[in-house]
């Protein structure tokens, strides 16, 4: 048995103040062989399936954003592809691996606002925007920032996170359109090595650490300190802390359990985390009450699957991709991907 602690930060302090804690503690307390109600809570508004095509294939997802009735991916391959949500048609693919000035060298991530899409390059320190025909219309340099491996598209500029923080510069910086940084948020000491000056670095287990609430707000989850807050355009307010109790079996050669994303449903909290390597979600109302927990079983196959990539606006997407070659393990040999949109009931 382990225990899950959600401690709510209510007091809406600047993060200069992040370690203060509220009196505010949920304990959950998870059953191995407990499941999570996943239908009781969420149901599956929309599947599309993704054609399969010669001159576009596609890899395993890592990044998603919907405008209209497209959606736009970002495979472990690099490629951006953009799919009819109708038809499940790929009408176009952008991907130029290089140093050039429209070459990305190591994307991460997709984001997007109502006039273009935006790439995030963390190898090549830079954020690339592209028209929604897949067009290039250039990019900028995020050389002012370390290992940044998240970013959110706010209505006058962008918020990215940072790997690591080097010199008071944040965890969480507020840039301009052009990578000019504004504010930051989230200044901490970080961790160093042993002896040294270099500061640890710590795996990010997803790169869709911004999620925009019904009011227009941002949550933003730092997976460092496993604390999320609430940003209202000018101010960065605690929402919640995160803290699991270390004292449980742990199987040989896993990890520790860590806390993979945070979505902001309805106002409700959905967190999910990992638990020697298996996957778990808690579920939380308004009043951050517990609704739901459990273990996903990841072999449960008659229903469509529930493993959220990203959330885009008050929906949760899940990709299902082949093994080898289009149409390996889906009922279809002229699909090659299958796409879930998931809604709360």
């Amino acid at each position: 048995m382990k225990r899950f602690i959600v401690c709510v930060l209510a007091s809406a302090l600047l993060t200069a103040c992040a370690d203060k804690k509220s009196n505010v503690v949920i304990n959950v307390q998870e059953q191995p062989d407990k499941t999570f109600p996943i239908y009781d809570y969420f149901q599956v508004e929309k599947t599309v399936n993704v054609n399969a095509d010669d001159e576009y294939l596609l890899s395993d997802i890592n990044s998603a954003y919907m405008n209209g009735n497209w959606i736009y991916t970002l495979d472990s391959n690099h490629k951006i592809s953009k799919i009819d949500l109708k038809s499940g048609d790929i009408v176009g693919q952008y991907c130029q691996i290089g140093r050039g000035p429209q070459d990305y060298i190591f994307p991460i991530g997709l984001t997007g606002d109502d006039h273009y899409l935006y790439l995030l390059d963390l190898m090549g320190k830079a954020v690339h925007k592209f028209s929604f025909d897949l067009k290039h219309q250039g990019k900028f340099s995020l050389e002012n920032m370390n290992a940044t491996s998240s970013m959110f598209k706010t209505q006058d500029g962008f918020l990215f996170f940072n790997s690591f923080d080097s010199e008071g510069a944040g965890k969480i910086a507020l840039t301009d359109n052009d990578g000019q940084i504004r504010q930051t948020f989230i200044n901490k000491k970080e961790e160093q090595l042993p002896g040294t000056d270099a500061p640890v670095m710590k795996t990010i287990f997803t790169d869709q650490l911004f999620v925009q609430t019904p009011d227009g707000k941002v949550l933003c989850f730092n997976p460092d300190g496993k604390e999320a807050y609430l940003y209202d355009g000018k101010d960065m307010d605690p929402l919640l802390r995160i803290d699991m109790d270390l004292n449980y079996e742990k199987k040989p050669q896993t990890p520790d359990p860590f806390v993979k994303q945070l979505y902001y449903v309805n106002g409700n909290v959905l967190i999910n985390y990992s638990y020697n390597m298996e996957t778990y979600f808690s579920y939380y109302d308004k009043n951050f009450k517990l609704k739901a927990s459990g273990r996903y079983d990841l072999t449960d196959d008659s229903q469509a699957p529930f493993q959220p990539l990203c959330q885009i606006g008050d929906r949760l997407i899940t990709f299902k991709s082949t093994d080898d070659a289009p149409g390996a393990v889906l009922p279809d040999r002229s699909i090659q991907a299958q796409i879930f949109i998931h809604r709360a009931k």
